[in-house]
């Protein structure tokens, strides 16, 4: 229907020189072009050249099987790909691009925006299953946890640290009682120990450590010969 125009047997060609050439295909628009088996081109210029494609919009393009062009300019050419926006290409098998000019070169990703013309993805909820997304509030969750057993950690160093550094009981001596500090990636702890030489062979050392997260307890026995 339309100057120009035609449609091959159940096919439907609109439009001047519309082309309905696919199998049960449908063809809508000045120059539209629905070559492909079960494929619509709905628009000026639209192709729909892929097997159960569909192109909407100006000069949009659904070259691949099973693909779906929406908005002005797209174009989808990899088998099973959509692309929704003016501009947007979805070139890559599986692949989806969302919004005007989003690229999805990659298989099997969705794109919702091209190098140097990124968006957000808000209001996205929890993710609970292994492959759902996490929103900034479950990653903030993560960080805080890491962070805290950072802060541990080091507190851990550092009543370490100053365990090490009592001195212990001289010989000749019995019993030797002493404090120690230690600082490490900024966190500071303090310790006291002691240390008992039951002979000439035998001696015995208990400390604890001290810091603002935490204690540390320690305890020895040698024998010497």
């Amino acid at each position: 229907m339309g100057s120009g125009s035609s449609a091959a047997a159940n096919s439907t060609a609109v439009g001047q020189n519309a082309t309905a050439s696919g199998t049960n295909s449908t063809a809508v628009g000045q120059g539209a072009t629905a070559s492909g088996q079960n494929s619509t081109a709905e628009g000026q210029g639209a192709i729909a050249s892929g097997k159960n494609s569909k192109a909407d919009g100006q000069a949009a393009a659904a070259t691949g099987d099973n693909s779906t062009a929406l908005g002005q300019g797209s174009t989808a050419s990899g088998v099973n790909t959509t692309a929704v926006g003016q501009g947007s290409m979805a070139s890559a098998p599986n692949s989806v691009a969302i919004g005007t000019g989003s690229v999805a070169s990659a298989p099997n990703t969705v794109s919702f925006g091209s190098p140097g013309n990124e968006r957000r993805l808000t209001n996205v909820a929890p993710g609970i299953n292994g492959t759902d997304a996490a929103n900034m509030n479950q990653l903030w969750g993560v960080q805080s946890t890491v962070n805290e057993v950072a802060r541990r950690a080091y507190s851990g160093v550092a009543a370490a640290t100053a365990l090490t550094m009592i001195p212990e009981v001289d010989p000749g001596k019995t019993i030797a009682v002493g404090i120690g500090g230690g600082s490490y990636q900024g966190y500071s702890a303090s310790a006291i120990g002691v240390s008992v030489r039951f002979s000439d062979n035998l001696k015995a050392k208990l400390g604890v450590g001290i810091s603002g997260n935490g204690s540390t307890y320690g305890g020895g026995v040698s024998y010497q010969w």
